[in-house]
């Protein structure tokens, strides 16, 4: 009969390790891969159904393939698959609630995306200016 503590320290051990559904979220795909239906639901952990129904809402996009491949998805359908994930256990069953947040979550970064170019360049104009007090 197993000791109670051995048994204790497996448990203790088993739930440190990262579970492989936890690695897969902490995956990040490469910018230029490209995966089938079937490898994208295995990344984000949902069903290729549930893909299926998320495009026919427009919730994601999938990128066309050759005729024998069918559905292709990018990383960025990965990462919303994974967003709508995360939205469902808000929103549950709300389709278009959870459309709605996405297109303000993607209009948010970009507005940022754009606040950052705008800083930048102002960075960049008060770098010319101190060159010019300098040296005029």
């Amino acid at each position: 009969m197993p000791n109670q503590s051995n048994v204790r320290a497996a448990r203790a051990a088993e739930d440190e390790r990262p579970s492989d559904s936890r690695w897969l979220q902490l995956f990040e795909p490469p910018p230029d891969a490209v995966f089938t239906i079937d490898g994208t639901a295995h990344l984000a952990d949902v069903s290729r159904r549930a893909i299926l129904v998320y495009c026919k809402h427009g919730l994601i996009s999938p990128m066309r393939g050759s005729a024998d491949s069918g559905y292709c998805f990018d990383g960025d359908a990965i990462r919303a698959l994974r967003r709508i994930n995360a939205l469902r256990a808000v929103c549950g069953d709300d389709l278009l609630g959870i459309k709605i947040i996405l297109d303000l979550m993607n209009e948010v970064e970009r507005l940022h995306s754009e606040v950052r170019s705008l800083r930048d360049g102002i960075e960049v104009d008060e770098t010319k200016m101190q060159y010019m007090r300098r040296y005029l």
